[in-house]
């Protein structure tokens, strides 16, 4: 794989999983061959390696909050690696809870990790992890990148982080979930590519009435946290990006709403270059 470029792996805005649906939140920064994993959505494994990466590939995840849908692959996707992969240390960062994700998993997989160090000699998986907290400001940056994270606003999740990479010549920022925010335009400024979420009000909340006795609050959720197709439009246009890729679609499945409607909505405010996101989309940087 030659080229530095965005795949995004799994799009679906929340948790559910739906026959020939999409894959929950996870996406790829590459650069120079190396690919950056952004969130661990269930399903990333699988979708990691469809997009033709190798699990050794993997050497640095940023999760960019605790939602379930861009956490809840974390402890199976490093067991996998673990299991089936060369051995060597992978860095996560992540908002302040990381430690009790990575223990809770490792807890409630114990009797197979104590079994498999016995049984086939293997390292412990605790040697293979590095955890490391993060806040606004600075996240890490190593001999090709350089990430930076800014707070979000997504209630009731306070710890929710937009990332932008750099490299030597290029840039991407990933808005993570958050509502309509201005100062992410600041952040994004720029950019050469600006992944955003996207809700289509209208789909919102058709599924947000279907699934009323469920959830009964979802429509709050969703539109103190959640950011309008439109929107989206708006922060990309402030923020002089030259490509708008959207994702984390919300509603992903709502009968009569397609992708076409977001595109419809996102161009109400935005007519530079624009991908919908899809699972497996590659964006070139």
């Amino acid at each position: 794989m030659a080229g530095d470029r965005i795949v995004l792996l799994g799009t679906r805005g929340g948790p559910r999983i739906t026959a020939g649906g999409s894959w929950p939140t996870s996406s790829v920064f590459e650069v120079r061959g190396r690919p950056y994993l952004i969130d661990a959505g269930l399903g990333v494994t699988r979708q990691f390696v469809e997009a033709g990466y190798k699990l050794d590939d993997i050497h640095t995840i940023a999760i960019t909050h605790h939602h379930s849908d861009h956490n809840l692959e974390l402890g199976p996707l490093l067991h996998t690696i673990w299991t089936s992969s060369r051995k060597r240390v992978i860095k996560v960062y992540a908002p302040a809870g990381i430690s009790q994700v990575i223990e809770g998993f490792l807890l409630s997989n114990a009797y197979d990790i104590g079994v498999r160090i016995a049984d086939e000699k293997q390292a412990d998986i605790a040697d293979m992890i590095e955890s490391n907290v993060y806040g606004e400001g600075r996240v890490f940056a190593d001999d090709l990148v350089e990430v930076d994270a800014l707070r979000v606003v997504h209630p009731p999740v306070e710890e929710c982080f937009a990332l932008r990479f750099r490299t030597a010549g290029k840039s991407a920022v990933f808005s993570s979930d958050t509502c309509y925010f201005p100062p992410l335009a600041e952040f994004a400024k720029d950019a050469d590519v600006l992944v955003h979420e996207a809700m289509h009000r209208e789909g919102a909340e058709k599924m947000c009435a279907r699934l009323s006795t469920i959830k009964p609050d979802l429509l709050k959720h969703m539109t103190a946290g959640h950011t309008s197709a439109q929107d989206a439009g708006r922060i990309a246009a402030q923020a002089g990006v030259k490509h708008l890729a959207l994702n984390h679609f919300t509603p992903s499945d709502e009968p009569g709403i397609t992708l076409e409607h977001f595109r419809s909505a996102v161009r109400e405010t935005w007519d530079g270059p624009l991908t919908i996101g899809s699972d497996l989309a590659v964006i070139p940087l």
